[in-house]
């Protein structure tokens, strides 16, 4: 469905027909918006509590007698609205509050935008209440925004410390509650253990409060709807901070901080003389802090609304940032968060407070990165529990520091032993995150080829070591399949790793990389294109063919192509099938999906890869359901591209079986029974070639029944039969006792902190190939014109002793004299010259 321009007007006022005042803000929508879209899309753009305020929507319109102001009630006046001949559509916004009504008790309807200007009793707030001794349960404004009619009927402030349901921690440290206040639905569980003075709540693994995989929406955050009023109750002190940088960054004003404590809270404007003031107490039996006083309106000059970059700090920024960041599951670029900034809050930021900004969300999102090192050991007992048949290995040093980790889900296992094709691709990436290390995956392709995650891994460094424990687990894992491969890049460390784990299995590798590594070491496009053409090459007398000619082009190319060996490399000489699969792409792809959350930290990636393994199954499980031919779409499309080249065959028969394919070229023979061809890719493939769909439309046969099972409809539904069960929250996991005390350090190495520093490109010299520079004395290589010999002392015989006395005492290289440049004597210049007369001219 296409989309469509939509400008918004809110804030303003009606005058006749005329809007004045307010702000405008355009937003794409699709062309079908129906009403209840818009009035959602609305509430946002316009920041309206849909509980307090009510919205009328209105659209202009020119007629023969002047300008029509429509209202918008239902979808057909939506409709209108959009199909109207107008370059933009229109909606002008006018909120009135809704009449406060008391169901329940004389808890009074507070409006959150309109603050209460009247202060509370003398002696509260005289100087000498910094401790605030006295019994909070007291407080008469209390926030029902987050309360729904189900706790009318639960007493307020009933018991000591008691604020609207919410207890204090108590002596085990878990939250007590009363029974009158205490709500089936589990709000008022406990406190963020993020906030900074919270009491620790007696979680089932440790640390694990900082980390949330289900990504929230704004809304649903407590304390981060930006509103401040009096009795407005904080579950912290950060939050408060927090609320009140929003608010004066919206404001656009200077924040003055007038007294901070472990109890109190006082921040005013920064002019001295200007009315505004905020002033919040912690509670006295419990971790919340309450907001008893707050004067919004402003009496300062002019020059208190400037200089709000002060206020925009980077952690008041990386609390901007922190929402979307859990939406979306990755953080922006610096250069993005300059540009998001200035364009939603008027803010030019530098680049470093950019980046510091970027490092606190991230770290206020997913947690810290050494703590996801201690919840993995739980993490990976609870995934093999929800999921049974789930293999994870994890090793560490005698230091308890992580090492490597393995992990294989049960429904792709299942897959691989059932109908995926044996043939694997590996292949390593590098982690960005603070404590950097490697990422491997073994990949394959399932019957629609698309890409099938086996297993992945984590280690310190891509070595020999690394590739032999994630080989050695793999093995563990899925044994060793009959006619398996495994595919990946030449280097050293998995070459020497294959050889040890798996001595049997053939190791093909990448011709991708190949290409790359001739290209960039002959310079010539020629061997490039002989090459592809002998690794595309499904007969060996084609191979023979090109190898020949590359011979002639280039022995010294020929020779080192020979000398890896084409079994690896060619499809004509591979020992066992290799389906199509010639390079490693589908573990670089791989690789493209994960690659904002390999910033994350360990924990945070294994759950983003499991969801998204989860999304993957689903979908594509969901798809083949549906899916009404017998052989994949991948391989239908394959399949009538190739019948349409075939029709130009001409078809010989032998008998029932074989046949005799004319195509122009060396032809080729078919044998139905036996599904072979002499081109050989029917039998490698394992789907019919041209001359094989030229034989079996001569045999009026269904195509699908010569092609093998891995490519179709079955197979594929059977390779996503598994399912992938989320973990859940931490705080639910039932952790034995022994996992319990079980703690995993981070790797030894850690990245610095901050933006990395850019590294000084060296000259061709230092590189040691290209071209160098030379002197610019001698012009020769080798040294500059510091070093240079003719700039270093006259090395002369050394003098007799005698001689020595008077020169022994400086070692600067001896001044030679001046010479005459018109006769060439020694002692004086061509103005001193003999030659020269006095009168200026020459005799």
């Amino acid at each position: 469905m296409g989309a469509k321009k939509l400008v918004i007007h809110h804030g303003g006022s009606w005058a006749a027909n005329c809007y004045e005042g307010g702000m405008t803000k355009w937003v794409h929508v699709p062309i079908g918006l129906t009403y209840d879209d818009l009035v959602k899309l609305v509430q946002d753009v316009a920041k309206v509590d849909a509980h307090r305020s009510t919205l009328e929507l209105c659209s202009l319109t020119f007629t023969t007698t002047g300008t029509a102001r429509l209202r918008i009630e239902n979808d057909k006046d939506v409709s209108c609205m959009m199909d109207e001949d107008k370059l933009l559509p229109e909606v002008y916004v006018t909120v009135s509050k809704k009449v406060a009504t008391h169901s329940c008790g004389s808890i009074p309807m507070l409006d959150p935008i309109v603050c209460n200007d009247e202060t509370i009793d003398d002696e509260e707030n005289s100087e000498s209440s910094d401790t605030d001794n006295r019994d909070d349960s007291s407080i008469p404004d209390i926030d029902r925004g987050s309360h729904g009619d189900e706790d009318c009927n639960h007493s307020v402030g009933s018991g000591a410390g008691s604020v609207g349901g919410y207890g204090c921690a108590g002596p085990s440290g878990f939250a007590t509650f009363s029974g009158d206040s205490f709500r089936e639905d589990g709000l008022g569980d406990g406190v963020d253990q993020s906030c900074e003075n919270a009491s620790p709540r007696a979680w089932i693994i440790p640390g694990s409060e900082r980390y949330s995989f289900e990504p929230i929406s704004t809304e649903e955050s407590i304390s981060d709807d930006g509103r401040l009023y009096k009795g407005k109750i904080f579950q912290c002190k950060k939050d408060l901070k927090r609320t009140l940088h929003m608010y004066a960054l919206k404001e656009q004003f200077e924040v003055r901080i007038k007294r901070s404590s472990k109890t109190r809270y006082e921040a005013g404007c920064k002019d001295g003389e200007c009315e505004f003031q905020l002033r919040a107490f912690k509670m006295q039996k419990g971790e919340y802090w309450v907001v008893r006083m707050f004067l919004k309106d402003h009496t300062c000059n002019i020059d208190g609304f400037h200089a709000r970059l002060r206020q925009a700090n980077s952690w008041t920024v990386g609390e901007l940032l922190a929402p979307k960041l859990q939406v979306h599951g990755h953080s922006l670029k610096p250069k993005d968060i300059m540009v998001e900034m200035q364009v939603d809050h008027g803010l030019h930021l530098l680049y470093t407070k950019a980046w510091r900004a970027k490092d606190h969300a991230e770290a206020s999102v997913f947690g810290p990165p050494e703590e996801s090192f201690k919840l993995l050991p739980a993490y990976c007992h609870r995934l093999k529990e929800v999921n049974p048949g789930t293999i994870t290995t994890m090793k560490t040093n005698v230091a308890n520091q992580f090492e490597y980790l393995f992990i294989a889900h049960a429904a792709s296992l299942h897959g691989f032993h059932t109908v995926i094709r044996p043939v694997i691709s590996i292949d390593g990436t590098h982690l960005k995150g603070i404590f950097s290390g490697i990422m491997f995956v073994a990949i394959c392709l399932d019957a629609n080829n698309q890409v099938f995650p086996l297993a992945y891994g984590f280690g310190d460094v891509e070595d020999e070591m690394s590739w032999t424990w994630f080989l050695n687990e793999l093995k563990n894992a899925i044994g060793s399949p009959k006619d398996c491969m495994i595919i990946s890049d030449r280097h050293l460390g998995i070459k020497a790793a294959m050889e040890k784990v798996y001595p049997n299995v053939p190791h093909g590798y990448c011709v991708f990389h190949m290409a790359q590594n001739i290209k960039n070491d002959y310079k010539r496009k020629d061997v490039s294109l002989l090459f592809k053409q002998a690794w595309k090459a499904y007969r060996k007398a084609d191979f023979k063919e090109v190898m020949l000619e590359m011979m002639k082009v280039n022995r010294v190319a020929f020779k080192d192509l020979m000398n890896v060996g084409p079994e690896r490399w060619s499809r004509a000489y591979s020992p066992v099938r290799r389906y199509r699969l010639m390079t490693s792409s589908i573990a670089e792809s791989m690789n493209s999906c994960l690659v904002h959350a390999r910033q994350m930290p360990i924990t945070t990636m294994v759950e983003f890869i499991r969801e998204m393994l989860q999304k993957w199954f689903y979908k594509r499980r969901t798809k083949a359901e549906k899916t009404r031919t017998q052989l994949t779409p991948w391989a239908t499309e394959l399949i009538k591209e190739r019948n349409k080249d075939s029709e130009k065959y001409t078809v010989r028969p032998i008998d029932s079986v074989n046949f005799n394919v004319k195509d122009g070229n060396k032809d080729g023979l078919v044998n139905l029974s036996e599904k072979t061809c002499s081109c050989t890719k029917f039998q490698v493939d394992k789907l019919p070639c041209r001359h094989a769909l030229a034989a079996i439309r001569y045999a009026k046969k269904p195509f699908p029944d010569f092609c093998g099972d891995c490519y179709k409809t079955t197979s594929w539904l059977e390779a996503y039969s598994g399912n992938i069960f989320p973990v859940g929250h931490p705080s639910e996991w039932n952790i034995p006792q022994d996992m319990r005390s079980k703690v995993v350090h981070p790797p030894p190495f850690r990245a610095q902190a901050g933006r990395p520093k850019k590294k000084r490109f060296k000259s061709a010299g230092e590189h040691g190939n290209g071209k160098t520079r030379n002197c610019t004395i001698c012009k020769k290589s080798g040294h500059n014109r510091q070093n240079c010999k003719r700039t270093q002392p006259c090395q002369a015989p050394q003098p007799c002793p005698s001689a020595t006395s008077a020169t022994s005492s400086t070692s600067k290289r001896p001044r030679r004299p001046y010479r005459c440049r018109k006769c060439g004597e020694e002692g004086h210049n061509s103005q001193k010259c003999p030659l020269t007369s006095d009168v200026g001219g020459t005799t």
